[in-house]
């Protein structure tokens, strides 16, 4: 499996537009090329396939490896070569007849005499050549002329004497494909895998190296974008890396090293500091990136960007940011810079007082400094740093917000006066935020820029949903989507307040059985989302929180949400260029959201535990429980029921009324799973005793569904399901009710798959698709728990029987055979296809997925 993947690899890096048979085709045919390509573009990987692809069909070719050292010694690299059809090359045409082809890689290392030759014989129809010729990439800094040897390869071309192919840089779909297919990429999780794309800014060379890092970081227990930023010298990344920043203008890495010392440092800023078309140029050319937002909020790739700084060493970048640094102290009234404000703080920070306290600065102006250290240090959880900066602002001017930040970081503030009860205390951000809301119209605070009605209708909007957030804990989720609504309500709010509303709106909707209002709520949402330029005030991470919540309202209501996964991927694409580690931790947690609704435990869990290790403040205490319960469900689906009760072990048995019904349900799986079938009948009616009598219509329909489908529903129960189904309008409330009508009263026993209501996510977006007829196809991999191997014949034929739509009891009976071995064997046949039901084992095998074994027609 592994050196498929290898091979995979290997064709995926030189692309369809780069196929490698053509060319060594139509070098035999005696057409000669000139393949020309920037540092990472694939050019020496695509050399040595089309070599492959010509000893494969008894064409070898004469293959020159120039090198530096020989580069200076006339005819060094013929001379060099253990061929002995090279020497023809130096002393004349060749021996025989038949035209010899020649590769030669990086002409620019070959020294003028061997290019010379080559290029006359192949000017002279003599030989047929393929040569490599690396250019500069746009913005790189050139030589001042071209080498004699590249001046030559490409008078080859200008002349007409070969053919010119030019190699692009790696696009990111492109990027994401290759790592998808590098062996051992599946430990890496989505985040992880997105930055890489980001740092290998599009050379394959430097996608492959950081790969090979990521995945060691890996093994040895490491987070993986956390360890590149300390590369060994002299690794092969490191020089990889140092090769391909050669390229790169002097100016430009300047710009780079302060961009990253300066995250977010904002366009009009680094205006102050670069020539406009520096700092546009590098945007341009993907080094530099903008957020959508209008102060055009700047991030550096992370790698390019340390390699710059080494080369130019610190002191470059310093003297130019403590140099700004000075212009915005003194023009503050002018003119600031939020990143440029932070790095002051902290200098100040470490070098003591006598700076902060010099008597130039206006005390206004260095409270205002430790204000903006002080927030973003409370922000990020990092109270202590939070708590020095407020008291050396305090120190200078005694400021209300300082006072307030003060508290926070002392954890010592209680919302007794918001008229809500108590906050969940793992929800800093909402404590954080009802504090500030509080204390802005009631203090007044001179910096604030939002008006007083805004900040009362935020106030209104923050205790609304801290009251529905209760409401739905308590599984009264009538409640919740009523306060809900009633935020989506208030008027004047800010975006942010707003999108939070909406988004709540919408769940709380999905739980209470109104999918029709969740959607308009989540539409509405989305086009707050999707502004042209990003709404003022929405950061990354109010986007990523937004789609974690929309993927669950999703999986509640059993609709398929793969539109929004699209979204995710969108979402993380762009938190690898400007998110932090909350960022990161948002989307993984999304991401392990949307692999569990596709019934892919394995990957849902990878990503839950590299976000959670990333900063784990970033998900409260309660969503980070209920996603680790999601992931459970599906291991116990897939037969991994150690690994799902290991899930269970670690969440607080003293929980919400919410917690606690998912830690029986799951718990209902898992003994389905062991065959504990009295057990998990008992347990199923422990949960449904705890959403009796609720409005959770979401989860009151599973349970009166797993009830039904392990035999232990009584009439009234039935009668309800039915009813509930009338009332709402949720996909999985008509799943329940056909499932059920559809049953077969004769089957005895009820395989775990079975009690699965929602219907499976598409995984491969736009790959499935309903064939006339009916029958839905699936992507040709399934993204499940696969193990490649192929179904014995025994196994395909039950399988097909599945696809008539026979129960385990009627194959048993067709075939001779016990229930127990034939749910046995559509078992293992559903782990080596990667199949997550039964039902997706048949449907599999109807489209043609599986291969059929030797043997069976």
């Amino acid at each position: 499996m592994r050196k498929e993947r290898s091979r995979e690899w290997a064709k995926a890096l030189v692309g369809a537009d780069r196929n490698a048979g053509v060319l060594a085709s139509r070098l035999r045919e005696g057409t000669s090329f000139v393949l020309a390509g920037p540092r990472g573009s694939g050019r020496s990987y695509l050399l040595r396939a089309v070599a492959a692809e010509l000893e494969r069909w008894g064409s070898a070719p004469v293959v020159l490896r120039p090198s530096t050292l020989l580069s200076d010694i006339p005819f060094g690299a013929i001379d060099a070569t253990d061929d002995p059809r090279a020497s023809a090359l130096r002393d004349g045409p060749p021996p025989d007849s038949a035209r010899t082809i020649v590769i030669v890689d990086d002409v620019d290392a070959l020294d003028t005499a061997s290019t010379t030759a080559i290029v006359r014989a192949a000017a002279a129809r003599r030989v047929t050549v393929l040569i490599g010729v690396r250019t500069a990439r746009a913005r790189a800094a050139r030589p001042t002329a071209e080498s004699d040897a590249q001046r030559l390869a490409l008078g080859l071309w200008h002349d007409g004497f070969a053919k010119r192919i030019d190699l692009g840089e790696l696009i990111a779909v492109d990027a994401e494909e290759l790592v998808s297919l590098f062996p051992g990429s599946d430990a890496l999780d989505s985040a992880t895998r997105a930055g890489l794309v980001w740092r290998a800014d599009g050379s394959r060379t430097l996608l492959r190296h950081l790969l090979l890092e990521a995945l060691s970081a890996v093994a040895a227990g490491r987070d993986p974008l956390r360890a590149l930023e300390n590369i060994a010298p002299q690794s092969r990344l490191a020089v990889a890396v140092e090769h391909h920043v050669a390229d790169i203008a002097p100016d430009d890495l300047v710009c780079l090293s302060v961009v990253h010392r300066l995250p977010h440092l904002e366009l009009s800023v680094a205006t102050r500091l670069f020539p406009a078309d520096t700092v546009d140029g590098l945007v341009a050319s993907g080094l530099l990136h903008a957020d959508g937002t209008a102060a055009r909020r700047l991030t550096a790739n992370e790698l390019i960007a340390r390699e710059a700084e080494r080369q130019l060493g610190s002191a470059c970048a310093r003297a130019i940011i403590d140099a700004a640094s000075d212009r915005m102290l003194t023009e503050a009234d002018e003119w600031w810079s939020l990143p440029i404000s932070l790095h002051i703080a902290e200098k100040w920070h470490r070098d003591g007082s006598s700076s902060a306290d010099a008597p130039q600065i206006d005390p206004l102006v260095r409270a205002r400094i430790a204000l903006d250290a002080a927030r973003i240090a409370n922000d990020r959880g990092d109270s202590a740093h939070a708590a020095a900066h407020a008291a050396r602002g305090l120190r200078a001017h005694d400021h209300p917000d300082l006072r307030l930040e003060a508290v926070l970081a002392s954890g010592g503030w209680n919302d007794s006066e918001s008229g809500v009860d108590a906050v969940d205390a793992s929800d800093r951000d909402v404590l954080r935020r009802l504090a500030r809301l509080r204390a802005r119209p009631r203090d007044g605070a001179a910096d604030s820029a939002a008006p007083r009605d805004e900040g009362d209708a935020d106030t209104q909007i923050e205790v609304l949903l801290v009251r529905s957030g209760q409401a739905g804990d308590a599984l009264d989720w009538a409640a919740a989507a009523d306060l809900a609504a009633q935020a989506v309500a208030v008027q004047a709010a800010s975006p942010e307040a707003r999108l939070r509303a909406l988004i709540t709106a919408g769940t709380s909707a999905a739980f209470r059985g109104g999918w029709s209002a969740a959607c308009r709520y989540y539409r509405a949402a989305e086009r707050l989302l999707d502004s042209r330029q990003k709404v003022t005030g929405i950061s990354a991470k109010d986007r990523l929180s937004a789609v974690m919540f929309m993927l669950a309202g999703y999986q509640v209501a059993g609709a398929d949400g793969s539109d929004v996964c699209q979204r995710l991927d969108e979402e993380l694409r762009t938190a690898a260029r400007e998110g932090g580690a909350a960022e990161l931790t948002l989307a993984g947690a999304a991401a392990s959201i949307a692999f569990a609704s596709e019934g892919r435990p394995v990957e849902s869990q990878r990503e839950l535990e590299a976000a959670l290790g990333r900063q784990p403040l970033a998900v409260t205490d309660s969503n980070a429980a209920m996603i680790e319960l999601g992931v459970a469900e599906e291991l116990a689906m897939s037969g991994r029921t150690k690994e799902a009760r290991a899930s269970l072990a670690g969440l607080d048995l003293e929980a919400s009324p919410l917690l606690v019904h998912g830690m029986r349900y799951v718990e209902t799986t898992i003994l389905a799973a062991e065959g504990r079938d009295e057990e998990a009948r008992a347990t199923a009616r422990a949960a449904a005793e705890v959403t009796a009598g609720t409005t959770a219509a979401a989860l009151r329909i599973r349970d009166l569904f797993r009830l039904s489908t392990l035999g232990a529903a009584t009439r009234e129960e039935t009668d309800e399901l039915i009813q509930l189904a009338a009332t709402t309008d949720l996909p999985l409330a008509t799943e329940a009710v056909r499932r059920l009508s559809a049953r077969s009263v004769e089957e005895e026993s009820t395989p775990v798959d079975e009690l699965r209501l929602h219907n499976l996510w598409t995984a491969d977006h736009g790959e499935r698709w309903t064939e006339p007829g009916g029958i839905e196809r699936l992507p040709a991999h399934s993204p499940a728990l696969a193990s490649g191997e192929e179904l014995t014949r025994r196994e395909h034929e039950i399988a097909v029987l599945v696809v008539e739509g026979l129960t385990n009891r009627e194959i048993a009976t067709r075939l001779f055979l016990s229930v127990r071995t034939v749910e046995s064997h559509v078992y293992q046949a559903r782990l080596k296809v990667g199949a997550a039901s039964r039902r997706d084992l048949g449907r599999m095998v109807a489209a043609g997925v599986v291969p059929v074994p030797p043997g069976v027609r």
